[in-house]
């Protein structure tokens, strides 16, 4: 993708800028939104599945809903949002996105400067020692 030299000239001296994205970036990859029409908290309650309470008291049903998750967003490719954005990368000195994604599209398409606030949901923390993380293929997480 090529921006065009009316935005370039515009930005001018600019030499730090960023992105803050949601889930409609990745909405158009198939990635399910979770507070849209068809959101996945309108089936689920996010109590139940997404908070450590939750975790601790029915781990088994929280793992599923995350290898459930993890079946969706593997299937998925990143979008030309995801790329106009590595695209932006290479135009300014320094320029970041930050995600409320956990998907991962933003790093697959080669952006380096990407804070995901919620995390990445192929990675797992250790809630033991708190510090080690590890990426964990869907069908090797299961039961506790």
């Amino acid at each position: 993708m090529e921006f065009s030299d009316k935005i370039i000239s515009l930005l001018g001296s600019v030499k730090c800028a960023g992105a803050v994205c949601g889930a409609g970036i990745s909405q158009e990859s198939g990635v399910p939104t979770f507070r849209g029409k068809d959101g996945l908290w309108r089936k689920y309650r996010a109590e139940e599945l997404a908070t450590f309470e939750a975790f601790s008291s029915n781990p088994n049903v929280v793992w599923e809903w995350y290898n459930y998750r993890k079946g969706l967003i593997s299937g998925v490719e990143p979008n030309s949002g995801h790329y106009a954005l590595y695209e932006m990368e290479k135009v300014f000195d320094e320029f970041f996105i930050i995600t409320q994604n956990v998907d991962g599209l933003h790093r697959r398409v080669g952006s380096e400067n990407v804070i995901e606030i919620h995390g990445n949901i192929m990675r797992s923390r250790c809630i033991e020692c708190n510090s080690c993380c590890y990426d964990v293929p869907v069908e090797e997480e299961g039961g506790y």
